[in-house]
């Protein structure tokens, strides 16, 4: 006889004796509620161990979370950086994809990050096109005054971000081309591929490290649409400062086209011949955005240059941008 069935056998008799059959029901009892008891914690145990393991799945997905939004991070910072300028050593950043020779012009292309900071756009079709549309705008525009662009001997890109537009410009081979921008990733960048040129960086606010009457023509696509109104005189008093006199700059800014981007107020003092800026805190950063009428360019930025030529809408690689061509004059009068 086992354990289990003599122990059922003493029940049994227990139930037969009237005085002790209470005590048998109680163990009865007894016995059912502990194997609930067993049951329930079967159970828990299981729902406890479902839970550690949803917990384990948590802080996978948790630092997973933290990782990408680290990342997500590190790209908007790195998409934040202007195509124009930053005042910062050079990035060590995995920009998205690695350079190479890839270019139909047979130079290497920048990753798409730096792509995008110039163009809006990593497209490598539209990159090397808006490139070659803007040595388009300004040699077409000097040809319309009788200008060759050969015969210049020294031209400066301000604001080259990664050489969208200069590496337009590497057939002119007797002209001693440079380009200068804040952002000194692409700056680093344009110095180790693009041998055709020389580079440097400039600050957010001038001067520059160029020396006085460096430059025949200087041009400047989407720059200073993208400054602080206290930035735009100074920028334009340093340019004056590096071209020898009657040297020629090309300006693209933000003109008619562009006012239904303005709120009331900007558009008041854009209608008044005024600068109207959004978010001049964020100068040099895509985020502020200078819109410039026309009465504001002729009364205040070129002071101290004569106006060649306007031409509105006229920057094809900036589609919609207006162009304006000054001259400088022997001195900038500043009233």
């Amino acid at each position: 006889m086992t354990e289990a069935s003599g122990a059922n056998f003493k029940r049994r008799l227990l139930r037969r004796i009237p005085v002790l059959s209470r005590l048998a029901r109680a163990l009865d009892a007894l016995q059912e509620e502990n194997q609930h008891l067993r049951q329930w914690a079967d159970t828990l145990s299981a729902e406890h161990q479902r839970l550690r393991e949803e917990t384990r799945h948590l802080h996978q997905l948790t630092g997973s979370l933290s990782a990408e939004h680290q990342r997500l991070q590190r790209l908007l910072a790195a998409l934040s950086q202007p195509p124009l300028m930053r005042d910062q050593a050079p990035l060590r950043l995995n920009l998205e994809g690695p350079e190479g020779p890839g270019g139909e012009d047979g130079w290497p292309l920048p990753p798409p990050l730096m792509r995008y900071w110039v163009a809006g756009t990593d497209d490598t079709g539209w990159f090397l096109e808006g490139g070659r549309l803007g040595a388009r705008t300004m040699t077409e525009l000097l040809a319309r005054h009788g200008i060759a662009f050969e015969t210049f001997d020294s031209i400066l890109d301000f604001g080259c971000g990664c050489g969208r537009v200069l590496r337009a410009l590497r057939g002119f081979e007797s002209v001693t081309l440079h380009g200068s921008d804040c952002n000194a990733t692409a700056i680093a960048w344009c110095d180790e591929h693009l041998g055709f040129a020389q580079f440097g960086t400039n600050l957010l606010a001038p001067p520059t490290r160029y020396r006085p009457h460096a430059f025949d023509f200087i041009y400047a696509f989407s720059v200073f649409s993208h400054l602080s109104e206290a930035l735009q005189v100074p920028w334009m008093e340093e340019l004056h400062r590096i071209l020898k006199p009657r040297g020629l700059l090309l300006l693209s800014v933000h003109g008619d086209h562009y006012i239904g981007n303005l709120d009331e107020s900007g558009l008041a003092r854009y209608r008044s011949g005024s600068l109207a800026v959004i978010q001049s805190d964020k100068a040099g950063a895509n985020d502020c955005a200078a819109f410039h009428p026309e009465p504001y360019v002729r009364r205040v930025l070129a002071r101290g240059f004569d106006v060649v030529d306007f031409v509105p809408e006229g920057a094809l690689g900036n589609p919609r941008q207006d162009v304006y061509l000054l001259r400088s004059r022997e001195s900038r009068k500043i009233e």
